[in-house]
C-alpha cells in the first residue's frame, strides 16, 4: 500500500489537498494532530516534559494530573534554540512511534493508500516512511490572507510562525512533486488528479 506525504507551510492548503484525496479512498494520519493528541491532559508525556522544562501545571482530573502550559512552552522555545531542538527530539520520537503503527493498522485495511500529513515531514525525518512526497506551495501573501481569516492572526504573528518553518525552497529538494495552491482549490484538485493519475492511483 502506497504511503503518500503530504507538507508545505502554514496557509498553503494540506488540509484541503488532504480531505479530497480522503474523499477518493485513501485513509489520513495527521502528525500534528497526533502531537496535540500526545500533550493532551493527562497524557504520560507530559511528565518528561514537566522535568525536561517544566511548563505544566497539577491541575487536571485526567491520567496524571498534568496540563501542558502551552504558551508557557511556546514562549521558552521562542527564546531558547537549544530548548527548541530538544523538545523537537522529545515530540518527533513520540510523533513516529505512533505513525509507524498506524501504518501498520492501515496496512491491514482494504483503503486505497494513506497520506501522511505533516508539516514537518522533511525536519522530523518522517520522508523516509514515505513512497512519495506532494509539497503543497501558495504565494506568501495568499498565505497570510488564509491563515489571518483561519485563526484571526496579525500578520506579524503570522510571518513569524513562516520564517521559523523550513522554505518551501529547500522543502522542494527533497519533494518528488510540487503544487502550486495559490489559486482555487479547483486548480489543486486537476494536479492533485494529474499527480494519482501518474502513479496509477486514479
Amino acid at each position: 500500500m502506497i504511503v503518500i506525504g503530504i507538507t508545505g507551510g502554514i496557509g498553503t492548503g494540506k488540509t484541503t489537498a488532504a480531505k479530497y484525496l480522503i474523499d477518493k479512498g485513501f485513509a489520513l494520519i495527521d502528525a500534528d494532530q497526533i502531537g496535540r493528541d500526545l500533550t493532551a491532559e493527562g497524557e504520560p508525556i507530559l511528565s518528561e516534559i514537566e522535568e525536561k522544562f517544566g511548563c505544566v501545571s497539577h491541575d487536571g482530573q485526567k491520567g496524571n494530573g498534568l496540563v501542558l502550559d502551552r504558551k508557557a512552552m511556546a514562549d521558552l522555545i521562542f527564546r531558547d534554540s537549544d530548548v527548541k531542538e530538544e523538545f523537537d527530539q522529545l515530540m518527533h520520537r513520540e510523533i513516529i512511534a505512533v505513525i509507524d503503527r498506524e501504518i501498520a493498522d492501515i496496512k491491514k485495511t482494504d483503503a486505497r493508500g494513506i497520506l501522511l500529513d505533516a508539516p514537518l515531514l522533511f525536519e522530523a525525518n518522517i520522508n523516509d516512511r514515505c513512497d512519495v512526497v506532494i509539497l503543497i506551495t501558495a504565494d506568501l501573501d495568499e498565505r497570510i490572507d488564509r491563515v489571518s481569516l483561519r485563526d484571526d492572526a496579525d500578520e506579524e504573528d503570522i510571518r513569524d510562525r513562516i520564517s521559523n518553518q523550513m522554505s518551501d525552497e529547500e522543502k522542494a529538494r527533497y519533494a518528488d512533486f510540487i503544487i502550486d495552491n495559490s489559486g482555487e482549490p479547483e486548480d489543486m484538485f486537476v494536479q492533485l488528479d494529474d499527480i494519482m493519475d501518474y502513479l496509477g492511483l486514479e
